[in-house]
């Protein structure tokens, strides 16, 4: 096994269903993904980006093929051992944001926290010390309905981050978002990746947030396409992108 590798996955398929009414999600996946990456999965809808998604966040198990995280097979792992081993490495960010509404921004970053058993003294510190590291440390006492949708998808990346995950998945974090709010989430993604040496999965159907990563992972029908480095060519032109777009949710 390689070490400086935090994900190897070899001929990963998924398949739903039996018989003629199978269908075939992930066909035969190669991916290897090291330590401190940025990296971008993008296709079309049905191209099977979501379900590699589920297969990485150990939401879901493949049919056939290996997957070690971390050096450990987590292929065929039950699914209690999957959730336990998923609550301590893996971290999620969604497009729907998913705070909940009742509870303050410290309460909800506190949330993963209390689920890995950490220690009750270390929770609001820690939780804390995470709304700083993405610039909302001003709203830990406001609830949900009290934010902007940017300010709301930057404690939930807080959320995140403040369980020290090997691997946060963010699944189409700007698709909810205005672009400049996107833009500001796709920023602090980059921050903590080069302050916090985080490994970072960006699951989208937009070249532009593709291209903040390092590493772009085209898949169609199940497949990867192409494989590629973002180049720092590219990544200035996107930086450079000054457009607007009609605001549905303000920063």
């Amino acid at each position: 096994m390689d070490n400086s590798a935090l994900v190897q996955m070899k001929g990963i398929t998924k398949t739903y269903g039996r018989n003629a009414a199978s269908v075939q999600a992930l066909a035969g996946i190669d991916l290897e993904l090291r330590r401190g990456e940025m990296v971008a999965i993008m296709g079309p809808s049905g191209s099977g980006k979501s379900t590699l998604m589920h297969v990485l966040g150990l939401l879901d198990r493949p049919t056939s093929g290996s997957y070690y995280l971390a050096g450990q097979d987590v292929s065929r792992l039950s699914g209690r051992a999957a959730a336990k081993l998923r609550g301590n490495r893996v971290a999620f960010v969604f497009q729907g944001i998913h705070l909940l509404p009742g509870l303050s921004a410290l309460l909800n970053v506190e949330l993963p926290l209390v689920y890995g058993r950490c220690a009750s003294a270390e929770r609001a510190p820690r939780a804390q010390k995470a709304l700083e590291q993405v610039g909302v440390a001003h709203l830990a006492r406001r609830y949900p309905t009290e934010m902007s949708g940017g300010q709301a998808q930057r404690v939930a990346i807080a959320r995140a981050v403040a369980a020290a995950p090997d691997l946060l998945l963010a699944d189409e974090p700007t698709g909810a978002l205005d672009r400049r709010s996107g833009r500001t989430v796709l920023a602090l993604f980059q921050e903590l990746h080069r302050t916090l040496g985080l490994t970072i999965v960006v699951v989208t159907h937009d070249p532009l947030v593709a291209q903040h990563s390092e590493r772009i992972v085209q898949m169609e029908d199940g497949h990867i396409i192409r494989d590629e480095a973002v180049s720092d060519r590219l990544i200035a032109e996107v930086g450079d992108d000054s457009g607007t777009e009609e605001r549905r949710t303000p920063a």
